[in-house]
């Protein structure tokens, strides 16, 4: 009878539940744990955010730069050692190529508005020199950060190694490319470098 009776009064002793202390307890020990998970999470979520912010800036500025290399190498002379390029200057590059391959080259220019790069293609006119040319609308090509002002350097035969100051644009025989482009991130803005030379490989005196 004893045995019996002691083991109810344990489990309606062991029925409680929390005593006041231990609920003091829990309540404080509680905001330490969130603001501790949350805590991590925002450090995740930030490097998340720059993750996928550092991928958007690398996919968009390679795509860029692909395009750029692709379409000055097959730069072309429209006059007789006029040289390819038209316009040489640290934000604006314009060059003429065919691209299209239908005998005509095309008017092709790069150039810096803002913190955007854009290119715009003119085309001609006529079948044969002078072709004249008709300009259509920019396109927006890559959004840059504010330290990539200079976008193009030059090069000639004269100087095969270091950028000339004042390019002359019939001389030039190669064009340096930086892209710096950027994208908001949760931790703010992350920005990527993209650097090349090209060759104009139609000219007979370019650079080997």
């Amino acid at each position: 009878m004893i045995t019996a009776l002691t083991r109810r009064m344990r489990a309606r002793h062991d029925d409680r539940g929390f005593s006041l202390t231990e609920l003091l307890v829990a309540t404080a020990i509680l905001p330490i744990v969130l603001s501790a998970a949350y805590l991590v999470f925002i450090t995740l979520s930030g490097n998340y955010s720059s993750i996928s912010a550092q991928s958007e800036a690398t996919s968009e500025a390679q795509r860029a730069m692909d395009t750029m290399v692709r379409e000055m190498r097959q730069a072309q002379e429209v006059t007789t050692d006029g040289g390819a390029v038209a316009v040489a200057t640290e934000t604006t590059c314009t060059f003429y190529a065919d691209l299209d391959r239908d005998g005509r080259p095309e008017r092709i220019t790069y150039y810096v508005d803002g913190s955007d790069l854009y290119r715009a293609q003119a085309l001609p006119v006529n079948q044969v020199y002078p072709y004249g040319y008709v300009d259509g609308p920019a396109q927006r090509v890559v959004n840059l950060t504010t330290a990539s002002a200079v976008v193009f350097t030059y090069f000639d035969n004269g100087s095969p190694n270091t950028p000339v100051s004042h390019p002359n644009p019939p001389d030039v025989s190669a064009i340096g490319i930086r892209l710096s482009a950027s994208r908001p991130a949760q931790n703010g803005q992350v920005s990527v470098e993209f650097t090349t030379r090209v060759k104009i490989r139609a000219l007979f005196n370019s650079l080997s």
